[in-house]
């Protein structure tokens, strides 16, 4: 599960237990901090929070018994990744051999009410948020937001951390909520009411995850560039931010004797023997936060695990929003291209740009709802382009998605090794006690291909016209992802060390193509008047007439 996850797990356990250090679990992850001779998770309080009615209902009626069971059907199947370490990363575990083991497998046993709690903590959110985009997108495109928001759910990084309890997703959801609503209340009448709420929104998704608080300022900005009352808009939005964001200060006045106090400041950065040999891991700037350096923009765009590289769709996206501010709503096309630009920003001055093992720039996800507005614009006026990028940009996802998408310092190649292994994430089939894992995993694909399905029959036919330039575009994204990596300095790259990326970047092109061709032949016979044929005079006709 990676530590991510386990760090709000042990923090909604010990707030199930009415406390809130974390010293009972604190070697299962190292996203924690060291406070006054107590370990904490560095996790906003958000999703332990929301979580923790379910997790007691949960242990209430004897989940965790049924979640051993699973595990150890898990433990028959081929693959069997949730078991501890052949050889154990005792380092990890303060190098005690006793320790691992037993850790190891108190996490195999957890990863099912885990999988649990982010059916509440991370998919319900992302339904909401594709929901919102559809509506949003129908805004702009009539029509399209269902493809914007089904792209949005297929071809970025909500496909892989939808199903995992991290709290991105959440906070975006809340996010982008807040900024739809912001955006109801312009085109009616003013309400205070609304702009409250959309405040309220705002201040709990820092309570999810702190970095929101920059969506919350850009939406304050939004907010006020009304033509209605400036000073009573922005007191009644402040007022619900603080609302929203009590928990988080309340959390922090009860674990540290001051609402701001975070842990944050004082995470381990070196386990050693005691679990908190030494703190300072976010010293460097504020809170990890300093200037903005190229090469780590670079990174974010060009490396292995790039945007550009992993979902090139999000740049249609952006091209979309653009697009936006010449002939649609201006001011909502500034809002997401300034959400865009700031979150890049601030991604690029944090001293771990990917945060760790993910497949992409996990702390970009808040960015991921509103770039999807430009792409039911992108969808309405480039379809072949769109479409060109969407393929690959869904595969490498879906890949990352059913393998092993928290692929930690292991390049993308692992997908590829594991696709072809058929080392596959489990599923509820597998913890029933069914082993093939193809066999497991099907139900995924089928909604994959459902959905895609779906989408194109809610979405208005549009003509894909020439699809030379779409081609090209996809030959223009193989070729970045194939020699990206090596510009932005990755130790693996597709060219060396990582070559079982290659079919998978190849895959995409050739799918691209072969869809673009297949859609575009069919156009061409659409077009093409019935053919005539002539023929001699029928019997009984005079000479001369002809029939086609």
């Amino acid at each position: 599960m990676g530590w991510g996850q386990l760090a709000s797990y042990a923090q909604v356990r010990a707030l199930a237990d009415g406390r809130a250090e974390i010293d009972a679990w604190h070697w299962e992850t190292k996203d924690k901090a060291w406070v006054d001779g107590h370990f904490y998770s560095v996790k906003a309080p958000g999703l332990a929070l929301a979580t923790l009615p379910a997790y007691l209902a949960l242990d209430g009626v004897g989940a965790q018994a049924v979640a051993e069971d699973a595990a150890m059907n898990v433990r028959r199947t081929d693959e069997q990744r949730w078991r501890p370490f052949a050889e154990a990363p005792f380092a990890e575990h303060g190098y005690s051999e006793a320790r691992a083991t037993r850790v190891n497998t108190s996490v195999e046993f957890a990863t099912p009410m885990v999988w649990a709690l982010a059916l509440l903590g991370a998919l319900v959110p992302a339904l909401v948020m594709l929901l919102l985009v559809r509506a949003l997108g129908d805004r702009i495109e009539p029509g399209f937001g269902v493809a914007a928001a089904v792209t949005l759910g297929l071809a970025t990084m909500v496909m892989t951390f939808a199903s995992e309890y991290f709290p991105h997703v959440v906070a975006a959801a809340l996010g982008f909520s807040a900024f739809a609503l912001i955006w109801r209340e312009r085109r009616g009448p003013p309400r205070l009411a609304a702009i409250a709420l959309a405040g309220l929104l705002a201040g709990l998704a820092v309570t999810f995850e702190y970095q929101l608080g920059l969506v919350g300022v850009i939406l304050l900005v939004y907010a006020l560039a009304r033509s209605a009352p400036r000073v009573p808009r922005a007191a009644v939005y402040a007022l619900g931010a603080v609302l929203g964001a009590a928990p988080v200060l309340a959390f922090n006045q009860w674990a540290f004797g001051s609402p701001l106090q975070f842990a944050y400041g004082d995470a381990v950065s070196v386990q050693g023997l005691s679990g908190h040999a030494a703190l300072g891991l976010n010293d460097e700037g504020f809170f990890g936060i300093s200037v903005p350096e190229p090469g780590a923009a670079l990174d974010l765009l060009l490396s292995g695990r790039g945007l550009l590289t992993l979902t090139p769709v999000l740049a249609l996206g952006l091209a979309g929003a653009v697009a936006m501010r010449r002939r649609g709503p201006r001011a909502e096309s500034n809002v997401i291209l300034a959400v865009a630009a700031v979150y890049f920003l601030y991604n690029a001055g944090y001293w771990l740009p990917f945060g760790g093992g993910t497949p992409g720039p996990r702390f970009l996800i808040p960015v991921l709802p509103f770039i999807a507005l430009g792409l039911a614009v992108a969808w309405r006026r480039w379809p072949a382009q769109t479409l060109g990028l969407a393929i690959p940009s869904a595969l490498f996802m879906v890949t990352a998605a059913i393998t092993h998408p928290l692929i930690g310092e292991e390049a993308t190649a692992t997908w590829a090794e594991r696709l072809y292994r058929a080392e596959l994430e489990h599923t509820v089939l597998t913890a029933v006690g069914v082993r093939e894992a193809w066999l497991a995993i099907a139900p995924v694909l089928a909604a994959v291909i459902a959905s895609v399905a779906l989408a194109a029959a809610a979405t208005p036919r549009v003509r894909l016209g020439e699809i030379r330039g779409a081609l090209a575009l996809v030959a223009g994204w193989a070729a970045l992802s194939v020699l990206g990596p090596a510009i932005a300095g990755d130790p693996s790259t597709p060219l060396s060390g990582g070559e079982n990326t290659l079919p998978l970047i190849g895959g995409g092109a050739l799918t691209s193509a072969l869809v673009l061709g297949l859609l575009r032949y069919r156009e061409r016979r659409a077009d093409t008047p019935p053919a005539v044929a002539l023929a001699g005079p029928a019997v009984g006709q005079p000479a001369g007439e002809r029939i086609s």
